[in-house]
């Protein structure tokens, strides 16, 4: 029997226009809305009086799984994921781990961010529930549940080729916790760039949690090196943003002396000085991406789990320059 998700198909559109049609919502364009009806008479689809009230009826609250530390990410997230819900109608439930989830009742669908998206124990339970899910910056190796995020290795490695064109033959990056997958792939692409250059380039890592306050100690240790790097990679802007902090401490002039390039193109980037060269990795739209998914998996979409790759961008700005003679 034809479903809402054949009709999509057959038509070319989402998931929610088809919605939108058969709900006799106004918002479809009269050309669209025709073209859905004769998809759906092209195939045999008929609405389910029955079903639809019954969806109507159905939870509209959707989780969204965050406990990061960075700031400026999860503000990112919330603001990405609440206005995806609310166009759709959905609720927004937060939920900070394992013990919020299993004390939330009546969702219908969760979002999960790193690095919960990763967390063993929160995989089981969200396999258990039997509840459609999304994990948002993801591995690839489990195949657990929908997935949508960039390739974190390759926006590294590009990243690193940008400084590397440059001119700079000593480079810093400091890594996130090791306890994210985003932070294996970054510190990955990081090393794939620098193995690239035979031995022209020398690289020098220090840790951060993708935090603040890890970041400013990192960036410290690095310059306090005796051949200290010419350019720092922070694997989060929120982490380079410290390293301006730590450069401005130790009297070195950004990008004259020192150059410091980010990831996310978060809130932070655009807000200190100088800008934050990084990568943009468009949050706002992986959130978008992983409501429309959930909207379609609670219509009926049984196909094969997602894994969908978005573009990233790297972002050029002021805080990246030639190195210092």
């Amino acid at each position: 029997m034809p479903t809402i998700i054949d009709v999509a198909r057959e038509a070319g559109v989402s998931f929610k226009t088809v919605s939108r049609v058969f709900n006799g919502e106004d918002t479809v364009r009269p050309v669209t809305r025709e073209k859905v009806r004769e998809a759906a008479r092209r195939i045999g689809y008929s609405v389910n009086p029955a079903a639809r009230a019954l969806r109507s009826k159905a939870s509209r609250k959707i989780g969204l799984l965050l406990n990061n530390p960075s700031l400026s990410y999860s503000e990112t997230v919330q603001i990405g994921a609440l206005l995806a819900m609310q166009s759709e109608g959905y609720q927004l439930v937060m939920l900070d781990g394992l013990t919020a989830f299993h004390a939330e009742e009546g969702l219908a669908g969760v979002v999960a961010c790193p690095p919960l998206a990763n967390d063993p124990d929160i995989l089981d339970a969200l396999g258990e529930s039997h509840l459609p899910f999304v994990r948002v910056g993801a591995e690839r190796v489990s195949q657990i549940g929908d997935k949508v995020g960039i390739d974190d290795r390759a926006a590294a490695r590009e990243m690193t080729d940008y400084l590397i064109k440059l001119g700079h033959r000593r480079i810093g990056f400091i890594e996130g916790a090791a306890i994210y997958d985003v932070s294996r792939r970054r510190l990955a692409g990081f090393n794939d760039a620098i193995h690239r250059s035979s031995g022209a380039v020398q690289s020098i890592t220090a840790s951060g949690d993708f935090s603040y306050a890890s970041g400013l100690l990192a960036a410290e240790d690095l310059l306090s090196k005796d051949n200290r790097p010419t350019a720092i990679f922070a694997a989060n802007d929120e982490m380079a943003s410290a390293c301006l902090a730590a450069a401005y401490k130790m009297n070195l002039r950004v990008p004259d002396e020192l150059s410091v390039v980010g990831f996310d193109d978060s809130p932070v980037s655009r807000a200190v000085y100088p800008a934050i060269t990084t990568v943009r990795q468009g949050v706002r739209d992986l959130l978008s991406a992983s409501v429309d998914i959930l909207s379609g998996r609670m219509s009926g979409d049984t196909r094969p789990a997602h894994d969908i790759i978005h573009a990233h961008e790297v972002i050029v700005r002021d805080s990246a320059g030639p190195p210092p003679e």
